[in-house]
C-alpha cells in the first residue's frame, strides 16, 4: 500500500506523556551523570578497566541528555524536519544508544575474560587497553550513525519522531549494531553467571553472600540491557517486515506506535546506567551516600579494596580454572 496515505501522527495524549517523561529523564539523568562524571574525573583513586568503560558510558549518556532539549522542541514543529541542527542532534541522540550498547558489551566481554581466563587476561587487560577499545568504539559508532543522514532520500527527513521516513538501510544498520552485541552480551553474561553459581556452591556458607551479590550485579546489567534496548529493535524489525510486506495501514500505525514507545523506553538507560556505577564503583557509593546523608548501614557495603573493578568479587574468591582471581583486581 502507499504509506504516504497512512497517517502516523502522534495523539495529543502521547505527546503530553512523552513530554513529561522526557523532562523527568532530562532532570534526573543530568543529575546522575554529572555526579558520575565528577566522581570519575575528580574523586577517582585509581583508574581501572571497568572505570574507564563506565566513564565512557556516562559520556555516551550525556549525548542523549544533550539532544533531549532538541527532541522536546521539535516534537510539535514540523518546520525543523530538514534543519541541519535537527540532523546533528538526531545523530548525537543515536550515538547514545549504540555507544551504550557497545560499551556494555565490552564490559561483559572484559568480565568474561577476567573470570574465564584469569592469567591470560592479566597480560593484556589495562586501563590503556580499555581506553583504546572505547576510542575505537566511538569512531565506529559515529561513522555508522552518520550513514543514515548520508543515505537520506530527497524529500525525506532525518529528524526526531519521523520514523516513517527512515530508509531501509538505516534500519538495517541499527539492527546490526544491536543484534551482534546482544548475542555476545548474552553469551558472556550467561557464562559468567554459570561460573558464579558453580563457585558459590563450593564456598562455605559465610562466603556465599559475595558470590550472590556478584551474580545479581551481572544479572541486573543483562536485564537492564534487554529492557531498554530489546523492545526497540524488535519493533524496528517489525517495522522493516511490515514495510517489506506492504502491510495494511492499521498494522503500520500499530508498528510505528510500538517503535515510538520502545524508543522512549530505551531513553531510560541514561538513568539506569547509574545503578551500575553505584554497585561497582566504591567512590560513587560514597558520594551518593554523602549527598543523600544516608546512614552507613543503608549504604551498599563492599570489601575494602580500593580501585577494585569487581568489589563484589574479592581477591582469592573467584578463581575459575586457577586459584587466583587477581585478574579481577589488577589494572
Amino acid at each position: 500500500m502507499n504509506q504516504s496515505n497512512c497517517s502516523t501522527e502522534r495523539s495529543d495524549l502521547f505527546q503530553t506523556i512523552s513530554t513529561l517523561y522526557l523532562v523527568i529523564l532530562l532532570v534526573l539523568g543530568t543529575a546522575l551523570n554529572v555526579l558520575a562524571l565528577w566522581v570519575f574525573c575528580c574523586r577517582m583513586r585509581r583508574w581501572t578497566e571497568m572505570r574507564v568503560y563506565m566513564a565512557n558510558l556516562a559520556g555516551a549518556d550525556c549525548c542523549l541528555l544533550l539532544s533531549l532539549p532538541v527532541v522536546l522542541y521539535t516534537m510539535n514543529r514540523d518546520h525543523w524536519e530538514g534543519s541541519f541542527l535537527c540532523t546533528v542532534s538526531q545523530s548525537i541522540y543515536l550515538i547514545n544508544g549504540y555507544m551504550s550498547i557497545s560499551i556494555i558489551t565490552a564490559i561483559a566481554m572484559d568480565r568474561y575474560a577476567a573470570i574465564q581466563y584469569p592469567l591470560r587476561a592479566r597480560k593484556w587487560r589495562s586501563p590503556q587497553q580499555a581506553a583504546g577499545t572505547c576510542a575505537v568504539l566511538w569512531l565506529l559508532v559515529i561513522c555508522v550513525v552518520s550513514l543514515p543522514a548520508a543515505w537520506k532520500q530527497d524529500g525525506k527527513s532525518f529528524c526526531f519522531g519521523k520514523s516513517q521516513t527512515r530508509s531501509f538501510w538505516a534500519i538495517v544498520s541499527s539492527l546490526v549494531l544491536f543484534f551482534i552485541p546482544f548475542v555476545i552480551l548474552v553469551f558472556c553474561s550467561v557464562r559468567v553467571l554459570r561460573n558464579l553459581v558453580r563457585k558459590k556452591a563450593q564456598e562455605p556458607t559465610q562466603g556465599r553472600r559475595l558470590f550472590r551479590k556478584a551474580y545479581h550485579v551481572v544479572l541486573a546489567n543483562l536485564i537492564i540491557f534487554m529492557v531498554c534496548f530489546l523492545p526497540q529493535h524488535v519493533a524496528l524489525l517489525a517495522k522493516l517486515v511490515a514495510e517489506y510486506m506492504e502491510a495494511s495501514c492499521p498494522i503500520i500505525q500499530h508498528v510505528i506506535t510500538s517503535v515510538r514507545v520502545a524508543s522512549r523506553l530505551a531513553n531510560a538507560n541514561c538513568c539506569l546506567d547509574a545503578l551500575g556505577y553505584y554497585y561497582v564503583v566504591q567512590e560513587f557509593q560514597e558520594e551518593v551516600g554523602m549527598f543523600l546523608a544516608m546512614p552507613k548501614f543503608l549504604q551498599s557495603q563492599t570489601p575494602d579494596c580500593p580501585g577494585s573493578d569487581y568489589p563484589d568479587l574479592p581477591e582469592g574468591k573467584v578463581e575459575v580454572a586457577l586459584k587466583s582471581a587477581q585478574a579481577l583486581h589488577d589494572s
